[in-house]
Order: C-alpha cells, then structure tokens, then sequence
C-alpha cells in the first residue's frame, strides 16, 4: 500500500468514525450533554474530516438568519415554542436536519417523494385535535429519525423524510404524558402516552414554520416564562459546608427540602454550563481586566442570578 492509498484509507475511518458520533448525538442527545455543545461539535468535527467546514459554517450562518439561534442557540429559539421537557430532542432536530442537507445523516426509513408530499400536505388539518405519539406512528409509518426516549411516556421528536437531501425534515415535537385531565381534550386518559405539541414543518423563519395541536398551545410558554435564565437549577449549601448538599430544578423544590430538613444554608440559582460563559453569552459580565478569563477567574466566578438565605429551612426576612 503506498503511503497516499494509506492516507485515504485513515481518512475513510476517521469519516466513518465521525459518522458514527454524528447519528448517535443526533438519536440521543440527552446523553451527550444538557445543551447543544455535543451537536455542535461533532458536526464540525465531521464537516472537518468531510472538507466540508464552509458549508457547515453557512448552515450555522442560515440558522441565525432564520431566527433558529439565539443567544443561547437553538435551545433558546425552541424555548419560546416548547415547554422544558421537549426542548432538549427538539434541538437536536435542527441540527440533524443540517446533517441530511450535509449527507451525514443515517435515515432508519427514508419517505418516497409521493409520502413525503402527502404527509407536508396533511399536516394542518391532522394536528387539529390532539394527537399521541402512537397515532403519529400508526398513520405515518416509522419514522425516519427517532430522536429521544423510545418509552411511549417521555417527550421526544420525530423526524420524517426523503433519501433527498434538498428535502426538509417534518418533525413532531412531543410532550411527555398529559398530566391534566381536560374533559374537553381528544388524548386518551386511560392509556397515557407523549402527545404532540408542535409540528414545524413550515418554510421561512423559525418562529412560523410550526403547527400548534390544542394540547401544544396549553403548554406553550408564556412571554413572562421565556427567559435567558431559564435553564437554570438550585443548589443548596450549608453554612459550614464545604460541598453543595442538593441540586433542584425549581426554586419551590429546593425550598420545600430545606424546610422539610430544617436546613441553614444558601439556595442558589445557577446556569447549566459554566456560570462565566453564560454570563458572557447573555451579555451579564463584560471582560474588563487582565485576569478576567484566566482559570483562576472563571473557577471562582459566581453564578450572579437568585439566591436566597435560609434559617433552619426558612428564608431569612
């Protein structure tokens, strides 16, 4: 083998090793990490080792054309659409929709051009009632990307279309099981499953190429719910402490423990990520001085947002 047939030979596996990463981060995002940070770098490193790297830079480009990224990139976009359970597969779909255009994405079922028409076709008038995710597969087939729990429960995306690469992705965006019981709702309560919330099938800018089940306009967040800070969590630590002793999603679940443990300490709101990023990113701390970056900086930064005080599980007055 001579050394310019051994190169291309590396080369071909470190594609198809790649490739591998690319349809795994895409199918179970959630594994990878609690924002897109997995999506966005191992498509690059895929766009890397395809010589691809403009045309990767052009997707992301479009992207924030569309008004699909933000400040705290697709996840933010999606933020204002989806409630929090399905943001997360909901992201991921956008990137995988750059990986089909890209001809990086493995499709478990591809469409027929005739499928792939009907279904854009029908869409509006399908998610005129609330719909579960047993009924997206039973009339639609399997899908051609499955992106989140396989359980019947839990919020997911699922994503059809054509061996094409100039044709879109349809992606319904599902919520985990109706917690409510609503007389006037068409989901089933007797067999609980994920049911859809959205549909972005749409051409043009991210925020109206979606359709809206009944169901999905109930749990679409409010303007007073959408926020950078969003994607936060609660930590308490004691007074005395020198490790945090819990983690929370909300503030009411962190202040309900420390009153059920009567507990001194601080219960404070923190970004997921790092608190320096994302201070940065949102525009909250501007880099100043020299030391401002520096490892030392950033490991002792503080997080800047809520925090409240407590007193044997009371907030302090």
């Amino acid at each position: 083998m001579s050394s310019q047939e051994h190169s291309e030979a590396v080369l071909g596996r470190a594609r198809q090793h790649h490739r591998r990463q690319v349809n795994g981060v895409l199918r179970r995002p959630g594994m990878y990490g609690r924002d897109e940070l997995a999506e966005r770098l191992v498509l690059e490193a895929m766009a890397a080792v395809d010589g691809s790297l403009r045309r990767w830079w052009a997707e992301c480009d479009r992207l924030r054309e569309r008004g699909a990224f933000g400040a705290t990139g697709v996840m933010g976009a999606y933020r204002t659409v989806l409630p929090a359970d399905g943001v997360r597969d909901a992201t991921a779909s956008v990137y995988a929709e750059i990986a089909h255009r890209l001809g990086w994405l493995d499709l478990d079922r591809a469409l027929s051009d005739a499928q792939w028409g009907q279904l854009r076709e029908g869409i509006v008038g399908w998610v005129a009632r609330d719909r579960t995710v047993s009924e997206v597969v039973e009339t639609f087939g399997a899908p051609s990307l499955w992106i989140g729990a396989t359980g019947r429960l839990h919020a997911k995306t699922l994503a059809y279309t054509t061996a094409g690469r100039g044709d879109d992705l349809i992606c319904f965006h599902l919520g985990n099981a109706v917690a409510r019981s609503a007389p006037e709702s068409d989901v089933p309560g007797a067999h609980p499953e994920a049911v859809v919330l959205a549909v972005r099938h749409l051409p043009g800018d991210f925020p109206d190429s979606f359709s809206f089940t009944s169901e999905g306009l109930h749990r679409r967040p409010t303007v007073d719910q959408v926020s950078p800070l969003r994607s936060t969590v609660w930590i308490f630590q004691g007074d005395r402490a020198r490790h945090a002793a819990g983690v929370f999603d909300t503030r009411e679940a962190g202040l309900a423990w420390a009153a059920a443990h009567h507990v001194t300490g601080t219960l404070a709101e923190y970004p997921h990520g790092g608190s320096y990023d994302v201070a940065v990113t949102e525009g909250r701390f501007t880099p100043s001085r020299a030391h401002h970056g520096t490892a030392d900086h950033v490991a002792t930064f503080s997080p800047g947002l809520r925090h409240i005080h407590l007193t044997t599980g009371h907030p302090d007055q």
